[in-house]
């Protein structure tokens, strides 16, 4: 998205105190910083794809970097199935591809919604954007209750904003596989940002969504991720994660 892209739409949740947890809920509201996007399609069975996961473990803390690692289904088999696999995940990166003209392959970096080809040498795509020229984006997620955690966006729209989506992702870090069949059969793979749940397109002004927990997951290393996509050019509009513990 260009810096000089005027504001489309406001977002915006109605009585609730900015950037506090309260009665088992907690929200968050982007700042003048930019956040960017970074989504990596890998799989366990492929063994190209174990220095991107190792890359996005590098960045799990690192300020103005979101990162989502989306395990595709398509390298499964009977020697090894990747438990984090998901073949709507791999239906994403399809779109994705066929919006870009680009092919599909693993692993598969892209940042705020544009493929990065030299990760991580070279220049990021859309590394300069101007954080002001972002419209807010506030995030309230509900604490976990039985198998899923709840949130909730409201959207201030403009008549520009036909065409904006919301996403939610539920993410883990700190998971771990000891490889027993397939191309990493042997090795110990370690997984950061990891999509166990995803939920979108969701329309303005208003949407509401809820997250399932995997069972056995562990609740400390989660994340929910929310983002707003423009369908059209597959930009984002601005990020935030907000980790679990946050939320008391």
């Amino acid at each position: 998205m260009s810096a000089n892209r005027p504001r489309r739409f406001i977002l915006c949740l109605a009585a609730l105190a900015p950037l506090a947890a309260h009665a088992g809920s907690c929200e968050m509201q982007s700042g003048a910083t930019r956040t960017h996007l970074v989504e990596l399609y890998t799989s366990e069975g492929c063994n190209s794809c174990p220095p991107a996961e190792q890359w996005m473990s590098s960045i799990r803390d690192k300020e103005g970097l979101v990162g989502l690692e989306f395990h595709v289904d398509y390298w499964d088999s009977p020697a090894w199935h990747d438990p984090y696999a998901k073949q709507a995940w791999a239906r994403r990166q399809e779109a994705k591809a066929k919006r870009a003209k680009a092919q599909v392959y693993t692993p598969q970096i892209w940042l705020d919604g544009q493929l990065w080809k030299s990760w991580p040498r070279g220049d990021a795509p859309g590394a300069a954007q101007d954080a002001s020229a972002q419209a807010p984006l506030t995030l309230r997620v509900s604490a976990q209750t039985g198998d899923s955690v709840k949130v909730r966006l409201q959207a201030v729209t403009t008549e520009n904003s036909e065409h904006k989506r919301f996403y939610v992702a539920l993410t883990e870090n700190r998971l771990a596989q000891e490889i027993r069949g397939g191309e990493n059969k042997g090795r110990r793979l370690e997984h950061d940002q990891v999509v166990r749940d995803f939920v979108g397109p969701l329309r303005l002004p208003e949407a509401q969504a809820e997250l399932k927990i995997p069972a056995a997951m562990a609740l400390p290393n989660a994340a929910v991720v929310a983002f707003v996509q423009d369908e059209d050019g597959g930009e984002m509009e601005q990020v935030l994660r907000l980790p679990l513990t946050e939320c008391k």
